[in-house]
């Protein structure tokens, strides 16, 4: 029998990379259960047991034809979906699947179109009387907190730029790697100076500097929410730039050459090939423990004087992955808490502050700066920690 003292969050795809990290961040809530489901039983059963407590493990699939008839046997309080690559779900199965069973929901996808259309479902949600948020991680969840907080002192801003450098030393999953390879080559706009440009993931090989240890990673353009939500959010913006990429240089080089041959109709971002990529950068010598992202905007202080503002934070000795779970760890007390009020389907922009966001992160060697720049090039700041 159900105990119905308990909140019962199922973590969809909970026993990968973000989703184990966002179970064990959520074991500290009271009175909550935890249900880790995927498509292995046995992967689900192992991750409830080194959870503890009264997590349980389940067989489930999003792509079950019967998908809203079990969430609504389960009897859930929220479910939160991990099981991506979200830039292949283009029918938002599992959303729908909540609407229907009247279960609130939260996603943790970065996908542009996914996040950018997901208010396409809010008129069901809100005859469900369920909030629902898509994009609860590092994109846009955590870089719209921050630009929230650079807004304080620069309400005014012109343009935007965004950077995540992560760690090469730390394990990254195949489903993570996969994502990001299939994306290279692909055309998507973006503004700059005033106008929308062409360009695609893997180009613009080019450098970024973030404080130490992190230092300077090379990086390219990618496409992410952030580029159509920022204007959409922020009037008077003209440029909105985002990068990523991976280390040592020699393996970003060869991802960037990825994208220029798959330009050329080449077989060169084949999932295959993405395989091979995840078992070569997997063994590749060099790089570090160390990753971080990094925003920079300028525009218009209340005085009317331009100015730059920049907000940075690092993950240090590993401790990376821990920053994009953060955001749907936060947005799921809130729901349980009753403290998300907005019925409907929502991007997760500015849904969340940044203190929010890294209360989750108390325990992880994660450090955060904010500084008010002179011009759009500085020194990297001098970190505190978060």
């Amino acid at each position: 029998m159900i105990n119905n003292l308990n909140k019962r969050v199922l973590i969809l795809g909970g026993y990968g990379d973000f989703g184990a990290r966002i179970a064990q961040l959520l074991k500290s809530e009271p009175n909550i259960q935890l249900i880790i489901a995927g498509r292995s039983k046995a992967l689900a059963d192992e991750r409830a047991r080194a959870l503890g407590g009264l997590a349980e493990g389940l067989r489930l699939e999003r792509d079950s034809v019967n998908l809203a008839a079990q969430l609504k046997a389960l009897h859930l309080d929220l479910l939160i979906h991990c099981a991506g690559p979200f830039q292949r779900e283009t029918d938002y199965r599992v959303a729908k699947a909540c609407i229907e069973a009247r279960t609130p929901y939260i996603d943790i996808s970065d996908a542009r179109r996914f996040v950018c259309d997901f208010h396409r479902l809010s008129p069901m949600a809100e005859a469900a009387g369920i909030a629902m948020a898509s994009g609860a991680s590092s994109l846009p969840g955590l870089s719209s907190a921050a630009l929230a907080e650079i807004q304080q002192t620069l309400p005014v801003i012109h343009s935007i730029q965004i950077a995540i450098a992560p760690a090469h030393k730390v394990e990254h999953g195949l489903a993570t790697v996969r994502s990001g390879f299939e994306s290279l080559g692909m055309s998507f706009p973006q503004l700059r100076k005033g106008r929308w440009r062409e360009s695609f993931a893997g180009n613009h090989l080019r450098s970024v500097t973030l404080a130490h240890p992190v230092g300077r990673r090379w990086l390219c353009d990618f496409e992410v929410p952030d580029l159509e939500l920022c204007p959409k959010h922020l009037p008077g913006l003209s440029s909105a730039v985002f990068s990523t990429g991976t280390e040592p240089l020699i393996l970003q080089a060869g991802l960037s050459l990825c994208a220029q041959l798959s330009r050329l109709s080449l077989p060169t971002t084949s999932s295959q090939f993405a395989r091979i990529a995840h078992k070569l950068s997997a063994r590749w010598p060099g790089g570090s423990l160390h990753g971080g992202m990094i925003i920079r905007a300028t525009g218009e202080d209340s005085e009317g004087k331009r100015v730059g503002r920049q907000w940075q934070i690092l993950g240090l000795d590993g401790d990376g992955p821990w920053i994009p779970a953060a955001p749907a760890a936060a947005l799921a007390r809130k729901f349980l808490r009753g403290e998300m009020a907005q019925r409907g389907a929502h991007a997760c922009w500015q849904l969340l502050t940044l203190e929010e966001i890294l209360a989750e992160l108390k325990d992880y060697s994660v450090v955060t700066a904010i500084e008010t720049l002179p011009t759009e090039q500085c020194a990297p700041p001098t970190l505190t920690a978060s």
